[in-house]
């Protein structure tokens, strides 16, 4: 019978992958199950990791939508003593439809407590959640935050026996050394925006914080989690992101600017301006004057293009909420330190364009 299992949902994504990185840089302490939804994740996670991580995960493809298949999977794994599930399978998209949202994040929340609970012995159940969302007092600026608390909600009710622990974090980027990340979500599409389409004006909150985290300081913090889990003690819950030392958006802005601006010299291509920020309501009178007077001359986007992804983050530009941290073990690092190399790191994967946009700096 294995002593310690660790079975980890969603150990694709970016906190997975970090996770599982944490746990093959620690002495082995569990068997550890990564739970795939499907063959191509699973096989592109294999393909990025170390032979380490190759050597410490043991790969499961389930689709955790499907309550009676996720279940099987008791049937299948050898009997444990100790078992956490750390359950970091989500739908983190801030635009999926309510009926979409609710399926990622709460009906899958449902068939994988079953299974924590169809597993016997003793099983421990870590909720992976947002730092921008809570159970109560809170005003859900997104379906993504609705359901997460939900998700939470259902397992405090009907999940009791599995004596859940919630692990929160703010939005996630690259390594603090590397740059490293699994998926490009968060700030990642603004990046983008900048990088490509210099637009020269973005609405938002001046003094608006950005809570932002690198990746690998929360795989730690989750990992210590799992490890007091598994040692059988109660574990608070914990709130990992950076609180106060999250920088306002103007310093974001600037600092990623700076950061792709030192990345396109290396690549040869000319630098992008800084946009400048003014409110929303600014932005949507000059929108409308942009249009009623037929104005060209000024670059922008297109416009289909940019009111969605503008519709994206005005929640965040405009209300910074966010959980204070704790219960951490360590403070995450100074935004200043990890920002560059995030930059870096996602400028390096973009798609390499004609060498006549190289040299001017145009956009793709």
């Amino acid at each position: 019978m294995t002593a310690v299992r660790l079975l980890i949902t969603g150990i694709g994504g970016a906190v997975g992958t970090g996770l599982a990185d944490a746990l093959a840089a620690d002495a082995p302490w569990a068997e550890v199950v990564g739970v795939f939804s499907n063959e191509r994740s699973r096989d592109a996670f294999r393909s990025r990791s170390s032979e380490a991580v190759r050597a410490r995960v043991q790969p499961v493809v389930r689709d955790l939508t499907d309550g009676p298949s996720t279940l099987a999977l008791a049937r299948e794994l050898a009997p444990a003593r100790r078992t956490v599930v750390v359950h970091a399978a989500a739908n983190v998209s801030w635009t999926a439809s309510l009926e979409a949202a609710r399926r990622g994040n709460v009906e899958v929340t449902r068939n994988v407590a079953e299974l924590a609970r169809a597993l016997g012995g003793d099983t421990r159940f870590v909720y992976v959640s947002s730092a921008y969302t809570a159970v109560e007092g809170w005003e859900y600026r997104n379906t993504y935050e609705a359901t997460k608390a939900e998700a939470e909600r259902l397992l405090r009710s009907d999940y009791a026996d599995l004596r859940p622990v919630v692990f929160s974090c703010s939005l996630v980027v690259g390594h603090s050394r590397t740059g490293a990340i699994g998926r490009f979500h968060g700030i990642y599409p603004l990046l983008g925006l900048i990088d490509r389409h210099e637009p020269p004006l973005l609405p938002g909150g001046r003094d608006r914080r950005i809570d932002i985290v690198p990746v690998d300081w929360v795989a730690s913090e989750l990992a210590a989690v799992a490890h007091h889990t598994a040692q059988g003690g109660p574990v608070a819950d914990v709130v990992a992101s950076s609180g106060t030392a999250a920088p306002r958006l103007q310093e974001l802005v600037a600092g990623a600017v700076a950061a792709l601006n030192r990345a396109r010299a290396q690549a040869e291509r000319a630098p992008v301006r800084e946009p400048a920020l003014v409110p929303f309501r600014r932005w949507e009178f000059l929108r409308r004057s942009l249009d009623a007077w037929q104005v060209h001359g000024i670059p922008m986007p297109p416009r289909a293009f940019l009111d969605r992804l503008i519709g994206v983050y005005r929640p965040y530009f405009e209300d910074d909420r966010v959980l204070p941290p704790t219960g951490t073990v360590g403070p995450c690092p100074q935004w200043t330190e990890f920002l560059d190399p995030a930059v870096g790191y996602w400028f390096a994967q973009q798609p390499v364009r004609s060498k006549a946009l190289l040299r001017t700096g145009g956009a793709g």
